[in-house]
């Protein structure tokens, strides 16, 4: 019979307390892990994540929160050796810390990773991606390898470490949540977009198009939840100029615009989600490795305009079964927006990460326009198709089918050492024998 030896020492590293999507993605992480205690000895080492703040509260879950500071502390003062590592980081970030290592990644929101990217990749024992277009972007991109001494080519460099796709979990405490945020919309259908300032979500063009469509009706209105560093009041008073310098030029603007700014909690952000007059979540976004707001929204029953390219189109289709063929296909269940692929714009270029040669997807003004319309005019219909997702996303990205990605992909990467008992129960007894 096989036993295992004892618990394996896991050291996790990531912002663990980050409201970023990295944040988000190394809680899931952990809590894959600490439902295992006869498996894994977890040790963590929290890290920052950009300009975001330290501002997770786990006020739902105070014994969780301590579980995660008695882990940080253990690792404080650990002086021995790690069995595993798994660094959700991007890959940057990824070293050796154990005799295994797997690294987490959000992934690529443009068509190809970075070169670096793809050498950190290939040091790794295993790498898990949050989406298809993740994957696929690892393995078709393809680079020569050059020799720093001589400067001549060595090959061509491609990811060939194995890879797993594991997505986020919907939050079923949120869910049935009656927290409600104070908010106050005095327009009746609101959109909602969720989105840090900058070139990669499109900001830009989704208020300005929102409002050229809407100009003139006064019972439309569209909510920006965004900040462009922090939450501090400087970038808030920022932002608002911001805004309204985009829409100085709409002269006679009828529609309303409401900046949302400020740290939100989990379940504050959820009411919104889930406020009676916000009708449908928008995104003009160039790419997105997972895109986190938009899974939120959609398993929240919102439904959503975006263009159908990159991370989200993971959970943005759901599989129909041909009820006369029996045949299986994906179904979009959101507004899909036109787009072209291009190359990303310049001051999107961030070395080693973002390539000044890779291509995102550019929304189609027109087609955005018309989601937008055909939001207010088919309501009905859009929010049905919203809910069967809901239902769908429910149920495929439960927490516990997650976890348990996450826990056989660990334990696949780094299987658990076994020996034999009988056999050690024979070596005792040999050993007895000479003392006889």
């Amino acid at each position: 019979m096989g036993v295992y030896r004892d618990m394996r020492k896991v050291i996790l590293v990531g912002p663990l307390f980050s409201r970023s999507g990295y944040g988000e993605h190394v809680r899931c992480v952990y809590r894959s892990l600490a439902k295992h205690p006869e498996k894994y000895d977890v040790f963590v080492r929290p890290t920052g994540w950009g300009q975001t703040s330290w501002s997770y509260s786990n006020a739902h879950n105070p014994e969780e929160h301590e579980a995660m500071m008695h882990c940080i502390q253990k690792q404080q003062m650990f002086q021995g050796d790690y069995d595993i590592s798994v660094q959700v980081l991007i890959p940057n970030e990824w070293q050796s810390l154990a005799k295994k290592n797997i690294g987490i990644t959000a992934g690529i929101e443009t068509d190809r990773a970075s070169g670096l990217w793809i050498e950190h990749c290939n040091v790794m024992d295993k790498v898990i991606v949050i989406s298809e277009h993740s994957y696929n972007s690892f393995k078709k991109s393809e680079y020569t390898a050059i020799d720093e001494k001589t400067n001549q080519p060595l090959g061509k460099l491609t990811c060939t470490v194995p890879m797993d796709i594991i997505g986020y979990p919907v939050k079923e405490h949120l869910l049935e949540d009656n927290t409600k945020l104070d908010i106050k919309l005095d327009t009746e259908f609101n959109f909602l977009t969720v989105a840090q300032a900058g070139p990669r979500k499109a900001l830009h063009e989704t208020v300005i198009w929102f409002a050229e469509e809407f100009k003139d009706d006064e019972n439309v209105g569209l909510v920006v939840k965004t900040n462009q560093i922090n939450n501090s009041v400087m970038d808030r008073d920022h932002m608002a100029k911001s805004l309204k310098s985009m829409l100085n030029p709409i002269k006679d603007r009828k529609c309303k615009v409401y900046l949302l700014h400020g740290n939100l909690s989990e379940k504050e952000l959820h009411s919104l989600y889930r406020n009676e007059k916000i009708k449908t979540y928008v995104t003009t976004t160039r790419g997105e490795g997972y895109g986190l707001p938009l899974f939120e929204a959609a398993y929240s029953g919102l439904p959503v305009i975006a263009p159908a390219w990159s991370g989200h189109v993971d959970f943005l289709y759901m599989p129909v079964t041909n009820k006369e063929s029996k045949k299986v296909k994906k179904q979009p269940m959101f507004m899909k927006t036109k787009f072209i692929l291009k190359e990303v714009q310049e001051d999107a270029v961030w070395e080693n990460v973002i390539n000044k040669d890779s291509k995102w997807a550019y929304s189609d003004e027109k087609s955005f326009k018309k989601n937008l319309r055909k939001a207010t005019e088919s309501y009905s219909f859009n929010k049905k198709n919203a809910l069967q997702l809901q239902e769908y996303l429910r149920k495929e990205f439960h927490e516990d089918i997650i976890y348990k990605k996450y826990d056989d992909s660990i334990c696949e990467a780094a299987p658990e050492e076994q020996f034999e008992l009988e056999t050690w129960l024979e070596e005792i007894t040999k050993n007895l024998e000479v003392y006889d």
